[in-house]
């Protein structure tokens, strides 16, 4: 299953790399194409509702991310009570988080890549130029278009329902994958990416699960059992405590 899955983003990455970048326009004849059905009456009618679901976008992400970093932070700081979930699924779940839509969308990418967004563009009346997917180089100077963060943020989701109950987590998949398929609709629908900037945002999230979850579950060399997290994340609690009480008694020395 993880190395279909690999297999399936590499070639979903080939593909949107080849199909946009041969010829480049065909990106801004799609992004056109939902611009103009954006502009129908009927359309416009779920404006509010597409701007109720954006807001509780970053709501949700929160929500989620709770359990997660509640269980890492009573690892480190208690010992033998009960957690919301295991060490091994937490430390997955946050580390995709922050290497998925935390470093490598949000702080390389975006911050990066100066690609201007559809709505900054010429043939969608802006001033800017339109760039490919592949040149870095634009007007954009932050928070640009290549890659999709909210995408990638609704991607993310994928990560805790794969570390959900086995009789639950079916279903979680499911409802996960509904959930980033409805979010990258939405940013294409209002203008707010290209449709490589999606699909690379797709790939890009995917990989980053793929490879934790590898770190953490499936590869000999990597993979940790709770017993032993927990043992780690102890003795680094042990280590904290100690630094501040150092640093307590220093002060009072002072």
């Amino acid at each position: 299953m993880a190395r279909t899955c690999l297999v399936v983003l590499l070639i979903a990455g080939a593909v949107t790399g080849i199909v946009f970048a041969a010829p480049p326009y065909l990106d801004l004849e799609a992004a056109s194409w939902f611009h103009d059905l954006w502009a129908q009456p009927e359309v416009r009618r779920f404006e509010s509702a597409i701007d109720l679901l954006r807001r509780i976008g970053p709501w949700a992400i929160v929500c989620v991310s709770l359990p997660p970093v509640i269980t890492l932070a009573m690892r480190v700081f208690t010992r033998g009570r009960r957690t919301p979930m295991s060490s091994r699924a937490a430390l997955f779940v946050a580390l995709t988080l922050a290497l998925g839509p935390g470093l490598v969308v949000n702080g390389i990418f975006k911050e990066t890549w100066s690609r201007p967004r559809p709505g900054m563009v010429t043939e969608f009346g802006g001033d800017d130029m339109f760039m490919p997917w592949w040149d870095p180089r634009g007007s954009c100077t932050s928070n640009c278009s290549f890659v999709s963060g909210e995408t990638s943020s609704a991607v993310w989701m994928m990560a805790p329902a794969m570390v959900m109950p086995p009789h639950w987590r079916g279903a979680a998949v499911g409802a996960a994958a509904v959930y980033a398929v409805t979010f990258a609709f939405i940013r294409l629908l209002v203008g707010g990416h290209f449709p490589s900037d999606v699909m690379f945002a797709v790939v890009f999230t995917g990989l980053v699960i793929w490879a934790v979850h590898g770190l953490l579950f499936r590869w000999r060399a990597t993979r940790i059992d709770d017993t032993a997290l927990d043992a780690r994340l102890e003795r680094l609690g042990r280590g904290v405590t100690r630094t501040f009480t150092a640093l307590r008694q220093s002060r009072r020395a002072s």
